[in-house]
C-alpha cells in the first residue's frame, strides 16, 4: 500500500509539472482536483464518528485512575498544542503577510477583527462544555464584538472659568464602546466532543456489567469506522 501511495504521489507531481506550460484555466484545474476533493470529503466524513468511538472505546477499557490521568493529559495536550498553533500562526502572519499584493486586496479592503487574548482563552474553556452535542458537531463558540452607545452625564462648574458666576451646567456625552457578544462559527467543536467522549467512556467503564452493552456497541462502531478508513485509503 505504501508503494502504491508513493507511485500515485510521483505521478501527480510529474503530471502537475507537465501541465504547467499549458496555462490551464481555473475550471480545468478544478476538474483535475476533483478526485482529490472527493477523497478528502470521504475522510472528513469519518473524522467525527472515528473520534467519538475511538475515545469512548479507549476510555471504557481503562480503569478509573488511569482514565483520569489519561483524560487530564489529553486535555492539557490539546490546549497546549492549540495555544502553540495560535502563536505560530500569529508569528508567521506577521512575518510573511499572506495574501498581500493579491488582486483581491486592490478590489476590497477588509477589516481584521481584533480578538482579545482573554476572550480567546475563555472561548477555549467554553468549547470544552458544549450545551448542545448536535450543534457541537458543526459549530463552535466564538466571542464576537459589537458596539453600543453609552450616555454619560457630566456636570460642568462655571466657577472654573468665570469667578463671578457660580452656576452649574449639566452636559450629556454619548460615546461608543466595544462589548463582547456570544457568537458561533462553522467547524467541529473537537475539544467539546473529546471532553464528552472521555467522560462518557469513563462512566461506561465504571458501570461494569451494566455498561457492557454500550462497550460492545462502541467497539463494533470503532471497528466498522476503521474498516471504512482502510477501504477509502485503498
Amino acid at each position: 500500500m505504501k508503494r502504491r501511495i508513493s507511485d500515485v504521489l510521483c505521478a501527480g507531481i510529474i503530471l502537475g509539472f507537465a501541465l504547467r506550460p499549458y496555462r490551464m484555466s481555473y475550471r480545468e484545474v478544478k476538474y483535475f482536483s476533483f478526485p482529490g476533493e472527493v477523497l478528502m470529503r470521504m475522510l472528513q466524513m469519518l473524522v467525527l464518528p472515528l473520534l467519538v468511538s475511538s475515545l469512548i472505546t479507549g476510555m471504557a477499557a481503562l480503569d478509573s485512575k488511569a482514565s483520569g490521568k489519561m483524560g487530564m493529559r489529553a486535555v492539557i495536550y490539546y490546549m497546549t498544542t492549540t495555544i502553540i498553533a495560535v502563536f505560530i500562526g500569529i508569528i508567521i502572519v506577521l512575518i510573511i503577510h499572506p495574501g498581500k499584493g493579491s488582486k483581491d486586496e486592490f478590489g476590497k479592503q477588509q477589516t481584521i477583527e481584533q480578538v482579545s487574548p482573554a476572550d480567546a482563552f475563555l472561548d477555549l474553556i467554553r468549547n470544552m462544555f458544549p450545551p448542545n452535542l448536535v450543534q457541537a458537531c458543526t459549530q463552535q463558540f466564538k466571542t464576537k464584538y459589537g458596539r453600543r452607545k453609552v450616555h454619560v452625564t457630566v456636570t460642568v462648574n462655571d466657577t472654573l472659568f468665570n469667578s463671578t458666576n457660580g452656576t452649574q451646567e449639566v452636559m450629556e456625552i454619548t460615546r461608543e464602546e466595544v462589548i463582547p457578544v456570544p457568537g458561533q462559527v462553522n467547524g467541529v467543536n473537537a475539544l467539546g466532543l473529546v471532553v464528552f467522549s472521555m467522560c462518557f467512556g469513563l462512566i461506561i467503564g465504571n458501570m461494569k456489567e451494566q455498561g457492557q452493552l454500550l462497550r460492545d456497541f462502541f467497539d463494533s462502531l470503532n471497528e466498522a469506522i476503521m474498516s471504512l478508513v482502510a477501504i477509502i485509503m485503498w
